[in-house]
């Protein structure tokens, strides 16, 4: 009994003799356990990047609910004093502003606001003088009078001036952010002299000293500074104690202001659509490498087949050999596990849209990669014991089953799926969303409509290799004895060979996928964006400007005119493609109307504009999009009659502004394109088929390493037919030719039935995957010829590698040992 065993024992110690073996196992373990790991913590991130997407277009110290309110004077300073009271150590940013009213300064007078915050000054630019306890002046009411540092307006009842600051401008600073529509002034407004920047008052007390005339009402803010919210979870916990703190005087009847409230549900829509739409590659991808995890224990049983006939003639069954399979593949599994977890979250940043995880993430992933070791030794084991079952017991009915799956046509039941998924991505995969900023509501189904376009192709390009490597008996080719040698080892390794292509098509067109629909996606954001604001920057003008010398060659000036729902567009020619985002418009047509997209064709009468009828004719137009009218601006007669015009430039909206005020020229309505729409949907899909492609780039490996292991496999095979060729005088040349042709033609179906199945698939499903229909461009697919590139490169590199090591085989290969084995 005691030499039964000893085998046993000696089971990891005996795993060292092939090293390859324990290689490759803790690899696939590793890469298994990454992608499921990754899983679990790309779809958290995921609302963490939402979070952050969001919180970046939206007011940092708004984050925290927030209250406003109008009251009058005396009634200030007890509510900033019981709010403090009430709220504990939870940081107060209040702030008090009087409407605009008749004001003396002691010169001309002039109308005025006043305000007060605490720390306002510090984010002012001065322009003269600098105390602190006094008034600061905004410059544009500075210029209305006769204004002198040092002088009390009002009879003496104000303070004394000892500032003059530059008016506070779009684009703001963070901190004036949520102080916008009180600090920054309409000057649009036909009463000009009217709307007012803030005179700052230097305390509380000197705001509450004020002149009753100046101050009969008080509009009142105050906020709460918090730490921004990193995940959608600090963003929750954020909002419930925000809301807790605010309620008593929401019940009061205080405007309570809370901005997180749709951010946070957006966040964790997020999340459910990204965890939704991966879900099913995932689980692929679970069995694809539980699949390569059953291929390893079988090489493992076809190495050790000798001693396991040895334990299996001393009385060792199947489960006890199934067990011996586990003493020696068990530890690699369970430490390439423990890998794949750490690199999925060291690799965080590099496949996940943010590198910010919830609590709990992480303990998540290594449940879930605990579940995947796990499996994956139930794998081991019983692929070994049903190898040893049907090696030892049951030889000749031992291939039934597998005759059976092979012979199941799978492709089927996935193009039943592919053609359900197709329905849904009909009946539009992206349901307009059920509340104003809401988002669309993603359907998995309709997502994975070129994925299972890709694994349906993969499933029959296997089935017709098996087909033809089982008719490829019938090919004479011995004029050329290296295209001989490879079509018939090919032949003799169906199985192998046939799962290497099912794999390899299958990661060859999900990298395709992922990278042309998340690439889809990233530009249609881009180009809707900017046809969407005309520019990369757009501000609003009083009147027709001269441009300054620094916009000049980047910006253009343009007027609009709106009447209902029709628009059209007043351009200078001359300029107009200096700063008009990039479109494909024939600067020859500028000069002359013309008529975009489904406008109708006729007269058209527009304010401000001409009777037009215009001849010449465009798709689209920036700003217009697929409907309105161009008029160039000499055929204008009087520009004072357009309803509005703007500058648009090429330049960054702070560069643009800065030359603005630089040159004294009023503006407001400041946009930006990175800002223009809202761009969460198109990058949650981004997200989504991002992970994709990383998955895709997982398999591909995955198919490398089964090419390579299926070389090991065969490597005695390969070595005796090779070494025999070569002693019959096959040259060395020729013998490698064989070998890349072997493998060259199992690489090239892989990436031209992979490429192929996704160009297809994502060309129809792209058009179709719009988050935004109503904005011009439709989504088109990318230019593919970079990841053709590197596709073919990769390929030909593991081909290379492939055949160096067969080739080094045969050369190293002792015939008399390969014939006595």
């Amino acid at each position: 009994m005691h030499g039964v065993q000893i085998p046993w024992r000696a089971a990891p110690r005996a795993a060292l003799s092939s090293p390859l073996t324990l290689l490759v196992s803790l690899v696939t373990a590793l890469l298994l356990s990454f992608v499921v790991a990754a899983a679990v913590m790309h779809s958290a991130a995921s609302g963490s990047a939402a979070v952050d997407y969001q919180q970046d277009r939206l007011c940092t110290e708004s984050l925290h609910p927030s209250l406003e309110v109008f009251l009058p004077p005396h009634q200030v300073t007890p509510l900033f004093d019981d709010v403090r009271r009430s709220v504990g150590d939870q940081p107060v940013l209040p702030a008090a502003y009087t409407r605009e009213a008749r004001t003396d300064f002691g010169g001309r007078q002039t109308y005025a606001k006043f305000g007060f915050r605490p720390g306002a000054t510090d984010h002012l630019k001065v322009l003269e003088g600098g105390a602190k306890d006094g008034l600061w002046v905004p410059k544009s009411i500075a210029d209305t009078t006769d204004l002198q540092l040092g002088k009390r307006g009002m009879g003496g009842r104000l303070p004394p001036v000892t500032a003059i600051y530059a008016d506070v401008r779009d684009p703001l600073d963070p901190w004036w952010c949520s102080e916008r529509q009180y600090v920054v002034p309409n000057t649009m407004r036909k009463d000009t002299d009217l709307p007012t920047s803030v005179v700052w008052v230097p305390d509380a007390a000197a705001f509450d000293a004020l002149p009753p005339e100046v101050a009969p009402v008080v509009d009142v803010t105050i906020r709460f500074p918090s730490p921004v919210p990193q995940t959608v979870d600090e963003a929750e916990d954020l909002l419930a104690a925000g809301t807790a703190r605010v309620q008593k005087y929401d019940e009061m009847g205080l405007r309570v202001n809370s901005p997180l409230v749709l951010p946070v549900e957006n966040a964790h829509q997020t999340v459910r659509n990204v965890r939704s739409a991966i879900l099913p590659l995932t689980l692929i991808s679970l069995l694809i490498g539980l699949a390569g995890v059953a291929t390893v224990a079988v090489q493992w049983a076809q190495r050790r087949h000798t001693e396991l006939r040895l334990l299996w003639v001393r009385g060792a069954g199947p489960v006890a050999l199934g067990g011996r399979a586990l003493l020696e593949l068990g530890l690699p599994l369970l430490v390439g596990g423990l890998l794949g977890l750490g690199v999925a979250r060291l690799l965080l940043p590099v496949y996940a849209p943010s590198g910010a995880l919830p609590p709990g993430t992480t303990a998540a992933g290594a449940l879930s990669v605990l579940v995947v070791v796990v499996l994956s030794l139930v794998t081991t084991w019983a692929t070994a014991a049903v190898r040893a079952h049907r090696v030892f017991q049951a030889a000749t009915t031992g291939n039934r089953l597998r005759r059976v799956l092979a012979a199941v046509p799978w492709e089927l039941a996935t193009a039943g799926l592919a053609v359900w998924a197709w329905l849904r991505v009909q009946d539009s995969g992206l349901a307009s969303p059920t509340r104003i900023g809401g988002l669309p509501r993603i359907d998995a189904a309709a997502l994975a409509f070129p994925l299972l376009v890709v694994l349906t192709t993969a499933l029959l390009a296997s089935r017709v290799a098996r087909w033809a490597l089982r008719a490829s008996h019938r090919v004479s080719l011995w004029s050329r004895p290296a295209a001989q040698l490879a079509v018939r080892r090919l032949a003799a390794a169906a199985g192998p060979v046939t799962g290497v292509l099912l794999v390899g098509v299958l990661a060859i067109g999900t990298i395709a996928v992922g990278t042309s629909i998340a690439g889809s996606q990233k530009t249609a954001l881009d180009l809707k964006s900017g046809m969407y604001t005309g520019a990369e920057s757009v501000v609003r003008v009083s009147d027709v400007i001269e441009l300054p010398a620094a916009l000049r060659g980047n910006s253009t000036v343009v007027g609009v005119s709106e009447i209902n729902d029709r628009m059209g567009l007043v351009v200078d020619p001359a300029t107009f493609r200096d700063g008009a985002f990039q479109h494909d418009v024939d600067p020859a047509l500028l000069t002359q109307p013309l008529r975009v997209g489904t406008a109708p064709a006729g007269e058209i009468t527009m304010p401000g504009l001409p009777r037009l009828t215009p001849t010449a004719h465009v798709a689209s137009f920036p700003k217009l999009g697929t409907a309105g009218w161009v008029v160039p601006r000499d055929q204008v007669p009087d520009p004072s009659d357009v309803g509005s015009w703007y500058v648009w430039s090429a330049k960054p909206l702070r560069e643009l502004t800065d030359v603005l005020s630089d040159n004294g020229i009023v503006y407001r309505n400041g946009v930006e394109r990175a800002k223009a729409i809202a761009g969460l949907p198109f990058l949650t899909i981004q997200w989504t088929f991002g992970f994709v492609a990383a998955i895709g780039v997982v398999l591909a490996v995955v198919a490398a390493i089964a090419l390579l292991l299926a070389i090991e496999v065969r490597r005695r095979q390969n070595a005796l037919s090779g070494a025999f060729s070569t002693r019959m005088g096959l040259r060395p040349s020729a013998l490698l030719s064989s070998h890349l042709l072997e493998l060259g033609a199992l690489a090239v179906a892989a990436v031209v039935v992979g490429l192929a199945a996704s160009a297809v698939s994502s060309g129809f499903a792209v058009p179709r995957l719009d988050p935004a229909p109503r904005l011009t461009p439709t989504p088109e697919l990318p230019n593919v010829f970079p990841l053709l590139g590197a596709t073919v490169v990769g390929s030909a590199l593991v081909v290379l590698v492939a055949a160096w090591i067969a080739v080094r085989a045969v050369r190293s290969a002792r015939i008399g040992e390969l014939i006595r084995g």
